[in-house]
Order: structure tokens, then sequence, then C-alpha cells
């Protein structure tokens, strides 16, 4: 099946039978429908919405073919074929989900819509060949009754969209199903670069996809360079190590270091290590502070009960690391489920004391 025509729920759409196939669709079906009307339109590119994880949502814009080209290295990775088939459960206003859409049409996938929500295949009981999901709805998944046996019939799940704690990996990796974590973002066209979670090929390194090329900023960032991304050499705002052989572990973000009495601290390490050790979900951020600069303060999200717990985790880090203010709240998140940082630090400024 080539790129003007897609299978979507059982239905066979081209750009003549598009209008027809739309009428009295809701929901996701409806925003496919208006993706791929935007695809086959004779715009020259199309708009694409950043989630706003880190600041202010923007849009930015792509041509068909450089989607097309990030579609097809995802299918040659993947070793999807024309028939495959392929779950598409994450909002299409992001290009996770605008991707999926891409790969169908160029690779002839058969696409199964599903209403993006915490628990997706609820209902679900047909095998699928790949799915990509947030780790969110894999824990909630985990967490209802049937929720492995659901996972297990997907052949390759791809968790994108943000932070795979110890826990969750661990619970992976009693899963028949091939589970990879993708790294990428809006301004690479979905992932550059992957790696396993579970099975023999289990890594803590993420290994570029063929043809992309990395390299570090002189801050330490990664640069990401690829002949299908029109922005050329892309300097992204994680912080990276950069093996012998290629591949790559991220540190954090350069935007979410907390530069305390002159030590520098990774809030998304800080953040990493509290989960690991109390389960909560939490949010470092950098408060001012009248000697050291900045001091840590943590957002936390859990029962008021567990506020002992976080405490007790706070005390044992070292100093500089042991936030000066937590504050109990629901944290905020962006429409694809990461955190919003931008929208935490003002959260964090009306909750702080004059």
């Amino acid at each position: 099946m080539q790129a003007d025509a897609i299978r979507v729920d059982g239905c066979t759409i081209t750009p003549e039978t598009l209008d027809n196939w739309r009428r009295g669709r809701s929901g996701i079906q409806a925003e496919v429908g208006a993706f791929l009307a935007s695809w086959w339109s004779n715009t020259p590119t199309l708009s694409l919405q950043t989630s706003g994880s880190t600041g202010r949502p923007k849009v930015l814009q792509a041509t068909r073919a450089a989607m097309a080209a990030s579609a097809a290295a995802t299918c040659r990775a993947f070793q999807l074929q024309a028939g495959h088939t392929a779950l598409l459960c994450l909002p299409m206003r992001y290009i996770a989900g605008q991707m999926m859409v891409v790969r169908a049409l160029v690779g002839g996938l058969h696409l199964i819509t599903t209403e993006p929500a915490s628990t997706p295949l609820a209902g679900m009981r047909n095998p699928v060949d790949f799915a990509p999901m947030v780790p969110m709805q894999v824990v909630s998944t985990l967490a209802q009754p049937g929720g492995r046996r659901a996972l297990e019939r997907i052949g390759v799940l791809l968790l994108g969209g943000g932070f795979i704690d110890s826990g969750l990996e661990e619970s992976l990796q009693r899963l028949r199903t091939q589970v990879y974590a993708s790294y990428g973002m809006t301004e690479t066209l979905s992932h550059i670069a992957l790696r396993a979670v579970n099975g023999p090929r289990r890594s803590a390194l993420y290994t570029p996809l063929p043809g992309i090329r990395l390299s570090l900023a002189p801050g330490g960032t990664l640069q990401v360079e690829a002949s299908y991304l029109e922005t050329g050499l892309l300097t992204t705002n994680d912080l990276a190590e950069i093996t012998p052989d290629g591949s790559f572990r991220i540190l954090g973000r350069a935007d979410a270091v907390i530069n305390s009495g002159g030590v520098k601290i990774q809030a998304e390490a800080l953040e990493q290590e509290l989960q690991q050790r109390t389960g909560l979900q939490v949010l470092a951020l950098p408060m001012p502070h009248p000697v050291l600069g900045q001091c840590v303060a943590l957002l936390w999200e859990g029962p008021a009960e567990a506020e002992n717990t976080l405490r007790t985790a706070c005390a044992e880090l070292p100093r500089y690391h042991q936030p000066k203010q937590l504050h109990r709240c629901t944290l905020p998140r962006t429409g694809s489920g990461k955190p919003a940082r931008a929208e935490a630090s003002s959260l964090l400024a009306r909750l702080t004391p004059a």
C-alpha cells in the first residue's frame, strides 16, 4: 500500500474517499481524518506542536518528505512490513500520534485506533504488532486485572515521552513483549535512537538509528544531524555522554541544572533517585537563596501520609541536594503527560512564602 492510501480500523481510505469516511467520525478517528486531509493537501509543510515540557509550546514546520523519511527509518528498525498492525493510542496533536499515521502511510501498516487514555488496551482482545505508549499508560495498564496479558498481545512496545523508573523497568523484564525506549523530540520528527528495555539486548545506552550522526556541543549537550532534517545540525538541551561505539546516555537537561553554592545539581537525576527511594512522583526546581544563589525546592504528588518517607529520603541526600522546601500538590503536566517545568516553576513561586 502506497502513501496515497491507508487502512484505519478496517477501512481503506484514499484522498478520494477521505471526505466520505470523515462524516460522522469523532474523537481520535476525527483527528486522524483531519491529519490525513492536511497530509494530502497542497500545502508545502505540516505544522507540528511541541509539548511545552520545559517552556511555552511552539509550532514547528516540517515537510512530508522529512516525516516520511523518519517513518521509514522506524519501519526498518522494527522490521515492520505492509499488513502489520500498529496501535494509535497517543494524542494526534503531538508528533508521537502524527508519526503513527505517517508510518502506516509509508509502511502500509494497518492502523488500529483507540482513544488516548491511561489504560488504552482496555477492551482490546486482538494482538497488534507495534504499539508506542508513554510510561504512564504502561504503569496504569499493569495495575489493571489482566493488564500484563494485554501488554503481551503487543509484539513490540515502544516507550517514549517520559522517564522509565527502575520499578517499571524491572516489571517489564517479565514481559514476553519486546520493549524499547526511544529518544527524540518534535524537532527530530520523533525518535532518532532506541534502547532495548528487556530481553537479551537490554541496555542502559541508546543506539542511534542508521544515518543519524551525533556529537556533543561545547557545553556537553547532544547534537543531532540527519539527512532528512531541514534544520541541519540540531543542538538539543540534553546533556549526554557518547561512548566510543556511538551509543549514548542522557544525563539530564541543561536547563534543569540547579546551581547551589557552586554545586551543580541535575534536577532529573535527583528526581529519579527520590522516585526510586519513595515511589512518589516529584519535581526538583531551583529556588532563589540569599547565600547559595539557588537551592532545591521539591514539588511532590501522593498521599499526605507519605511525607515522612519523602523527608527521610531527602535527609539522606548530600547536603546541597537536600530540598529547602517541600510542597505537596498535583504536578503540572503537558498534554502528552510530561512534566511541565515552566508551569511548575510558576506554581512554586505561588506556593513559596514571601
